[in-house]
């Protein structure tokens, strides 16, 4: 009996596997600090995250895929 196909597998199909990154690997990516990520998050602005524990700081992942679209919904067309 074949096993039903994960999000996992999905992701590796599609060419988009999706990786969870620790606020200094996003800040890294976003060329921005890890202040501003954590100013930001306060806020609720900025790009989605993932917190696995409550109050655990060390806990806050992005997936990269979603950094990724972040970046993308950024992008702005210069005016001709």
């Amino acid at each position: 009996m074949a096993r039903a196909a994960t999000t996992t597998d999905v992701a590796k199909r599609s060419g988009n596997e999706r990786r969870l990154m620790t606020r200094r690997e996003a800040s890294e990516y976003l060329g921005v600090s890890q202040a501003t990520l954590s100013r930001w998050a306060s806020e609720r602005m900025g790009p989605p995250f993932i917190k696995l524990h409550d109050g655990d700081a060390g806990s806050v992942r992005y997936p990269s895929d979603l950094l990724a679209a972040f970046v993308e919904s950024r992008i702005k067309q210069p005016k001709a």
